[in-house]
């Protein structure tokens, strides 16, 4: 298990990513095979709908899944595969991405992704396996 420095430093690797700048995330937190981060929904995200763009959803599940996986010590990790269920859309208000790993190998590690509303509405489910 990584100490509370190591995981600043990984931390501060992923908010300084210019992609998750650009969409706007927020690092909520970080623990050994888990993340959790947030982003509140602006019409820079939206889609024609203005609700809260599939692909900034899919992004944020990317992420979060990416930032538990390298919680596991590895220094870099590749998305292998990702499945998104998308369940109900946002209109309003945050949306917040939670990462947990189910398995992990020497060289992959499988992962779920939830992303709720913060009024706790399931908005897609997601499973992800991550070269380590």
């Amino acid at each position: 298990m990584q100490n509370v420095q190591e995981y600043t430093q990984l931390i501060e690797q992923f908010e300084n990513g210019p992609y998750f700048q650009m969409l706007g995330f927020e690092i909520d937190r970080v623990e050994y095979g888990k993340a959790s981060i947030r982003l509140k929904k602006k019409p820079k995200n939206d889609n024609m709908q203005n609700m809260l763009h599939g692909g900034a959803i899919m992004s944020g599940i990317d992420i979060v899944m990416g930032l538990a996986s390298r919680s596991l010590g590895s220094d870099a990790v590749s998305t292998i595969q990702m499945e998104v269920r998308f369940i109900k859309s946002l209109a309003e208000g945050t949306a917040i991405f939670h990462a947990e790993m189910l398995h992990q190998t020497n060289s992959t590690a499988v992962l779920t992704g939830r992303v709720v509303s913060d009024q706790d509405e399931l908005l897609a489910y997601s499973t992800g396996t991550f070269k380590l």
